[in-house]
């Protein structure tokens, strides 16, 4: 028997008018698969509910979950935090399996039209389909015309976006075919909220998702072209500024490729390759990330700089399998969702399970005569972007636009779709005023299996960030939903990751690292080093500030002086404290130390490090543990936090968090990551940059004599800056003395902080990486050698040696040789392992 309703989880929760409601029936009554998760939100409160809220943020936070939002003409980006509920939206097993059957007869008849749009047209032909609306579309890419994958399934995944109608049916809004984001996601939705919601998930019986990923990874391997048994796939991103750059990363990771960008690979020969150390790799499958117009500025978008030369020509001669096909977006056409009835009919002999939003392509008479007559009821969606026209919501209009648009249309009518307005079904929705209904639209996935399609048991669920019912969009600020299929019965373990059999080959680390992949490393060591420096020097200044400012002591003023003036020789941010305005600076500097610490547009602050040091990182996700983003994920929000107006010890506790991260970061690098060539890269850079800003600050302190008393106070910040006080007082108890401090800060290799110890590592890092032109010594190792026995060479006695006009030219002779030659180790580590692309143009 059926049990009787029961009540809603929340008397003041209210379904939308005229929607359909996921949780509650028509008669206010909760749903029977809803009743266990009912229950359980009534019985932890709302208060409860908004601290799991938090604690989900909180782990997206850490995971460095974000998505770059992107305004329509204009070229700023916006960053934002993931935007999770952990409320999960539930779907019954009878009813995903009715569901699952409709997206993959969708997919199958998808596949079979990409498969004709690229090859015999026989729609075009016989007229199914006009040959206008396939060809006005910029999507149809011509250049990609006979291009095909391995097997049967030229569709390689697919994704639709689902609403309910207010009967509670599904209805298709739009197919994604491009490169269909939201996988990702949907991993990292469930993650959070099993963590966050454990027991109700595991009492739930949902079904996982990992079988998605790896029928996923199984399709990518028999995607390869004929005759490649063991193939090379790489995920191509277009970089880590992609609105969807994070799932980038989570896929590289999650199956185990390399993530890479299209300066990575090449078109050589017979085959794409991808740009290693020192030498090319095979690249069989490439998972794109990319538009497909994107892909090729040779045969494609000539100004794209995201693609790879000739990419479809190799494409094309079936050397390298492109996944999704290039070409596929012209799936994507909403002008197709008119004809797909007939399509259907034509290739299937029947409709479709899933039901299509009812659509209108107003190249067509009578369409253009629904559309226009009702032009204030329905979505106004362009046939082609290129013109800057964006889908419009024709209630939200005026009459007065109403006008233009019928203008626009009347104009041109075979580039404009018309569509039914749907309004989706309501979800409960976590706010902070409790259980709200908000407007829902799913996203299910979809990758080719054999000869059919295998669907992801749940999605990605978006709801309105608000009760308007404007487009649900993550540009929009949607907020996502974990999706739980139910199972009718505990679930069983299949498709194991471990296996029996022969030993597998394992790849050659070297393989795995692109030039790009390695100068980010290098570059993130350096930026961290350098921000963990400035930050250093930062807390010894404020300090002495917090003695001296304004205080009658001529000894303390002259050592402040002395040290806000190096700040500014250190940072290269002249002018400064070195400036034309330097003397009401020197009296004032709270506002230049605050901008040392803010301004990331300027070159040498700690900001500026920060967002340096997390562009590289996010630039290589995939080769960054988990644990990684828990430490870097904070630092650009907290210097981020510091406001104009803030009060020092403000910036103080803010520096004491940079600080607090950044050694995290460094234990990390040191206790966790493989020494590989990548970590070899990232510690050179390290030890690099931790020797020039030793060497910048000695040389900016210390190289003429001042005052006993001030020096006094000089060398102990020096110490204090180079985190070699504590050490120093220990070794000598007597009054600081220049020729020891320099023995401690230079010579000594036992020291961690001292130059002698950055230059021993790093000339292990530089004998661990490839060997380039055939010498017997590169460049860098040369001149890392030459610095080396320089150091060891020099004599403390004469070089802390203070003339009569306190002059210590010998000590500035040392520096300055060591700053040039590790300078220039640096740029010839840069110029023999980076490649850097010149600027592409077009030939005509």
């Amino acid at each position: 028997m059926t049990p009787p309703p029961t009540a809603t989880t929340d008397a003041s929760y209210q379904p939308i008018p005229g929607c359909y409601d996921e949780m509650v029936d028509a008669r206010g009554a909760t749903r029977e698969h809803w009743t266990h998760l009912a229950e359980t939100f009534r019985g932890l409160g709302t208060a409860d509910l908004l601290d799991r809220r938090r604690q989900a943020a909180r782990l997206l936070d850490q995971d460095g979950v974000v998505y770059h939002a992107y305004v329509e003409g204009d070229e700023s980006r916006s960053e934002h935090g993931w935007k999770l509920d952990p409320l999960p939206t539930v779907l019954t097993s009878h009813e995903w399996q009715k569901l699952e059957a409709g997206l993959i007869e969708r997919a199958e008849l998808l596949n079979l039209v990409l498969e004709d749009l690229y090859g015999k047209r026989d729609l075009l032909r016989r007229g199914v389909v006009p040959p206008e609306a396939i060809y006005g579309h910029d999507g149809f890419l011509r250049a990609c015309d006979g291009i095909r994958l391995p097997g049967s399934q030229q569709l390689f995944s697919y994704a639709a976006d689902l609403g309910r109608d207010a009967s509670g049916e599904w209805v298709v809004v739009s197919d994604r075919s491009q490169a269909p984001s939201g996988f990702g996601y949907a991993l990292e939705n469930r993650m959070v909220v099993s963590r966050v919601m454990p027991s109700l998930y595991r009492d739930a019986h949902v079904h996982r998702l990992a079988p998605f990923f790896r029928s996923l990874r199984t399709a990518l391997q028999e995607a390869a072209p004929p005759g490649v048994e063991d193939p090379r796939i790489v995920v191509l991103s277009p970089g880590p500024w992609n609105e969807t750059a994070f799932e980038h990363g989570i896929l590289s990771s999650t199956l185990g490729y390399p993530l890479v960008e299209g300066s990575d690979l090449t078109v050589r020969g017979s085959g794409v390759w991808m740009r290693s150390l020192g030498r090319l790799e095979p690249v069989h499958v490439i998972l794109r990330r990319v538009d497909g117009d994107s892909c090729d500025p040779l045969e494609l978008r000539p100004d794209s700089l995201l693609g790879v030369p000739g990419l479809v020509e190799a494409s094309r001669r079936g050397v390298v399998s492109v996944v999704n096909t290039l070409g596929s977006s012209a799936l994507e056409n909403p002008a197709l969702l008119a004809f797909l009835p007939a399509i259907s009919e034509h290739l299937l002999g029947r409709q479709l399970r899933l039901s299509t939003v009812p659509s209108w392509w107003c190249g067509d008479e009578d369409g253009r005569r629904e559309v226009l007559a009702r032009l204030d009821e329905l979505v106004i969606r362009p046939l082609s972007r290129g013109s800057g026209s964006e889908t419009v919501f024709g209630w939200e209009l005026s009459n007065h636009e109403l006008d233009e648009l019928r203008a626009r249309i009347e104009a041109r009518p075979m580039g404009w779709v018309g569509q039914e307005r749907v309004l989706t079904s309501g979800t409960p929705t976590l706010t902070d005023d409790g259980l709200v209904a908000r407007r829902s639209l799913l996203r299910a996935f979809a990758v080719a299996r054999n000869d059919s399609y295998a669907v992801m048991p749940g999605g990605l669920t978006r709801v309105a960030p608000d009760d308007g019912h404007g487009r649900i969009s993550n540009q929009n600020g949607a907020i996502a939903k974990d999706t739980w299929v139910l199972a009718s019965e505990p679930e069983r373990l299949t498709g194991f990751w471990l296996q029996t059999g022969p030993v597998v080959e394992g790849i050659d680390p070297m393989a795995q690292v692109p030039s790009r992949v390695a100068e980010n490393l290098f570059w993130l060591g350096r930026y961290a080093e350098r921000a963990e420096s400035v930050t250093r020097l930062l807390r010894v200044i404020d300090d002495r500030r917090t003695e001296f400012e304004g205080s009658a002591n001529p000894a303390g003023v002259e050592a402040l002086q002395t040290l806000l003036e190096a700040a500014t020789g250190v940072t290269a941010t002249s002018p400064g404290f070195l400036g034309d305005d330097a003397a009401e600076l020197l009296r004032h500097p709270g506002h230049e130390l605050r901008r040392l610490v803010v301004d990331e547009r300027r070159a040498g602050t700690v900001g500026h490090a920060v967002r340096n040091m997390l562009g590289a990182a996010y630039a290589v996700r995939d080769q960054l543990s988990t644990d990684t983003f828990l430490v870097v994920g904070s630092l650009d929000r907290t210097i981020s936090g510091i406001r104009d107006d803030a009060r020092a010890a403000d910036v103080q506790a803010a520096l004491g968090k940079v600080i607090q991260a950044l050694l995290s970061f460094s234990g990390l690098a040191q206790e966790s990551m493989v020494r590989d060539l990548g970590w070899r890269f990232m510690d050179a850079g390290r030890r690099l940059e931790r020797a020039l800003q030793l060497l910048s600050l000695l040389r900016a302190t210390v190289t003429r004599a001042r005052g006993t008393a001030s020096d006094s106070l000089v060398l102990e910040s020096v110490l204090a800056a180079a985190e070699s006080l504590i050490t120093y007082r220990r070794r000598y108890r007597s009054q600081a003395q220049l020729e020891t401090l320099l023995d401690l800060l230079l010579l000594d290799d036992g020291n961690p902080r001292s130059l002698a110890y950055q230059l021993t590592l790093v000339q292990e890092d530089l004998a661990a990486l490839p060997v380039t032109g055939g010498r017997r010594l590169r460049e860098d190792q040369r001149l890392v050698l030459e610095a080396t026995t320089g150091l060891a060479l020099a004599d403390l006695a004469v070089v802390a040696h203070t003339d009569d006009e306190g002059g210590r030219e010998a000590l500035v002779e040392l520096l300055d040789r060591q700053l040039e030659l590790l300078s220039g180790a640096a740029a010839a580590l840069d110029r023999d392992h980076f490649v850097h692309r010149l600027p592409q143009r077009p030939l005509a």
